[in-house]
């Protein structure tokens, strides 16, 4: 990623490695304010929600503000080719623009050396595909 954003390291426990999924690991992002100051923002990797082509996706919570969010955790050996960073750079320049109630937020990102985190708005009911699944069917106006 070219983006001048500062590297957070993440810090993981030794018996969290036998389950990477379902282990909480306590990720650090470091922040370099407009004065230089370092800022450490902690967030605890909690439960795993799903995944999806190039990523994973597990509930965050800022060990701060206690604030839920849900992150997309992109692991950096899955971007080797140019056109996977492309595409994930275009994911996100894409997402942070889109601002609407049916479309879960953006909220930022940033990488370490392993990873990137695309933090998003978590949504606590469920799929659309789970409730396709649960209901056989929609009403036009939830459509």
């Amino acid at each position: 990623m070219s983006q001048q954003q500062p590297k957070p390291q993440t810090s993981r426990s030794k018996e969290n490695l036998a389950n990477p999924d379902n282990a909480q690991i306590i990720i650090e992002e470091k922040v370099v304010k407009f004065n230089g100051d370092v800022c450490i923002k902690k967030s605890l990797r909690g439960k795993f929600l799903g995944k999806g082509g190039f990523a994973k996706c597990y509930e965050f919570t800022n060990l701060e503000t206690k604030r839920l969010s849900a992150a997309k955790v992109i692991a950096k050996t899955s971007l080797t080719k140019s056109r996977a960073k492309q595409k994930l750079m275009s994911e996100i320049k894409i997402h942070r623009s889109l601002h609407h109630n049916n479309i879960v937020g953006f909220e930022h990102f940033f990488e370490d050396a392993e990873n990137v985190y695309i933090l998003l708005e978590l949504c606590h009911n469920q799929t659309l595909n789970e409730l396709l699944r649960r209901r056989k069917r929609l009403h036009e106006l939830e459509v």
